[in-house]
């Protein structure tokens, strides 16, 4: 890529001087070129061809690794052997060097890391050798060449305890070499008996890379082996869990939680299976059989973190946070760095509009990751608090920072909210896009169409508003927020009719949700009747006496109409019921 923007340069170069000819005539390293000349095994001119490309690139790794696999089948092992090492430690990644296996060429990479390690073995640079078998066994776990190519190192070095571990490790997987020259070495006379935990082991290897089926049969063999353990059964059941077999899941829990009632993880999977079972693509409703089967863990091993901190994730889902902040609370006293249960407690904590004690419990959990990235999710929340603090900027930063590890509607969305406040009106109408086009459940949709619409009206382009505000609340009719937008742009229209009739289909709705109370309350202090505002969000308490973010719309209310009173009176109430326990 550097090499292309350098030839645009000298083109434009020439053109402003109006020079002709090819006097900065120079190759064009595209490194394609090189791997199709090793890919028909033309090697010495593949070689030829990456020594140039080099000379330009030197810090390529993938250039590197091509040249040292020219000149291995050149024969030319010290030279192949300097590239390899070259790229290994430019990339510092396998899945980077893991370039092979290359089309057309018959070696796979665990052959030739096979090959460096052999040839650093037997020029006794033994650090080096176990380095490579190490790379082998990184990329294949069940790699023979790289337990027998262990043997070997640990036996030149006079390790002969872990010469023999390694060696058991190649017999367990080739049963013929209990005949093999190392067998008489380390004085090995039989092939070792297999146990439940070594195909609990490749189980639970083979389930970590994708291959449930393939673990299914390895946990089984191990329940032959050790029919009696709840741990056995309980990964089995996951196995079964991948491969959407329900049936077979449940009986495997089943049979967990009939060995050993007080295995807290067995009743965990359980309400796991019934997410799953209860799965149709919509919003998760309660599931009485969930809650119990977590109810049970918690019982089960009171000790048990993670009990309570998939209880409190389930009563977050179905916005019980109270509930939530009570269980990862739990979490929290049995492990005080427990990450994900201080992350589920700031979470629940700003969904119910508690922001400030949400902010703390989100820090909390950042100082622990310490130099690491941070969690997006955990940005996401910083985030919504900073907007609702009307802090923008630190806001901005916080969701660009969760955009860069996941693109993820709800952030898109609430950067788009950010844009708008700060009249932005291009970057938030991008943002809000963007937005609809990641969110595939449609969970946004009429809130987005809401936002395109008020900034279309802020371009003054009414007759867009008007579609935009339509189609919110075609999707949602329910929102009077919508409705009282649509009827503010006919309004600028001077359409008195079409204003009327959504106004009095505005009024005709009744509050339902905390939302509605909140956008009811907006409503009237944007027609400036201020007290009826107050008296919807009364209403609204009332219905839904734990739900902070009303008390918090009211603190707000009182504070833009600088009512001091009414903002002592409110905080008071929110220390009271929210805050002292």
């Amino acid at each position: 890529m550097k090499n292309v923007k350098i030839k645009v340069l000298i083109l434009l170069l020439a053109l402003t001087l109006n020079i002709q000819g090819q006097s900065f005539a120079s190759p064009n390293w595209n490194i394609q070129n090189g791997i199709n000349l090793v890919n028909m095994k033309k090697y010495e001119e593949a070689a030829k061809f990456f020594e140039g490309y080099l000379k330009s690139n030197p810090n390529d790794s993938d250039g590197h690794y091509y040249l040292g696999i020219c000149y291995k089948n050149l024969n030319q092992m010290q030279k192949s052997s300097n590239h390899l090492q070259k790229s290994y430690e430019l990339s510092k990644n396998l899945e980077k060097i893991n370039v092979a296996p290359i089309s057309g060429y018959d070696s796979s990479t665990e052959d030739d890391y096979l090959d460096m390690a052999n040839m650093y073995f037997d020029s006794a640079n033994y650090k080096k050798a176990l380095q490579y078998a190490d790379l082998m066994l990184g990329i294949n776990p069940n790699s023979v060449n790289g337990f027998i190519m262990k043997t070997k190192i640990y036996s030149k070095v006079n390790n002969a305890n872990q010469a023999k571990i390694y060696f058991k490790k190649a017999l367990m997987l080739d049963n013929t070499l209990i005949d093999s020259i190392w067998a008489k070495n380390l004085n090995v006379t039989q092939v070792p008996k297999y146990n439940y935990d070594f195909y609990n082991i490749k189980g639970l290897e083979y389930y970590y890379s994708g291959d449930a089926k393939q673990a299914a049969n390895y946990f089984i063999k191990a329940i032959e082996l050790e029919p009696k353990s709840p741990i056995l059964y309980n990964n089995l059941a996951l196995c079964y869990m991948k491969m959407n077999d329900y049936s077979n899941a449940k009986k495997s829990l089943n049979k967990a939680s009939w060995i050993d009632k007080n295995f807290s993880l067995t009743y965990i999977n359980l309400a796991k299976l019934e997410g799953l079972k209860n799965n149709t693509g919509k919003k998760p409703a309660m599931n009485n059989k969930q809650e119990k089967y977590l109810q049970k863990a918690v019982k089960s091993n009171p000790n048990s973190k993670y009990a309570y901190l998939e209880l409190g994730n389930y009563y977050l889902e179905n916005k019980k946070y109270d509930l939530a902040n009570k269980n990862f609370k739990n979490a929290i006293l049995i492990d005080g760095n427990f990450y994900e249960a201080l992350m589920g407690l700031g979470i629940s904590y700003v969904e119910e509009g508690n922001l400030s004690d949400g902010i703390k419990a989100l820090r909390q959990a950042s100082n622990i990751l310490k130099g690491s990235n941070r969690n997006p999710d955990m940005l996401y929340y910083l985030a919504k608090i900073c907007i609702a603090n009307a802090n923008f900027a630190e806001g901005k930063n916080y969701l660009l920072d969760a955009i860069k590890q996941n693109e993820n509607h709800n952030y898109y969305f609430e950067l788009g909210k950010i844009y708008y406040n700060e009249n932005d009106y291009a970057s938030a109408e991008n943002a809000f896009k963007k937005a609809m086009e990641l969110d595939l459940g449609f969970e946004l949709e009429a809130d987005i169409y809401n936002y395109l619409g008020l900034i279309e009206y802020k371009n003054f382009d009414t007759e867009k508003a008007i579609y935009m505000f339509k189609q919110a609340s075609s999707l949602d009719p329910s929102r009077a927020m919508y409705l009282y937008n649509l009827a503010q742009a006919y309004k600028s229209l001077g359409d008195k009719n079409s204003y009327t009739k959504e106004i009095s289909t505005m009024e005709g709705l009744k509050p339902k949700t905390v939302q509605d109370y909140i956008d009811f309350s907006t409503i009237y202090y944007d027609k400036q009747q201020t007290s009826f505002a107050i008296k919807i969000l009364n209403q609204g308490i009332e219905k839904f006496p734990e739900e902070r973010s009303l008390y918090e719309a009211k603190l707000k209310l009182f504070k833009a109409t600088k009512d001091i009173k009414g903002i002592k009176d409110t905080e008071l109430e929110i220390k009271n019921k929210f805050i002292v326990r």
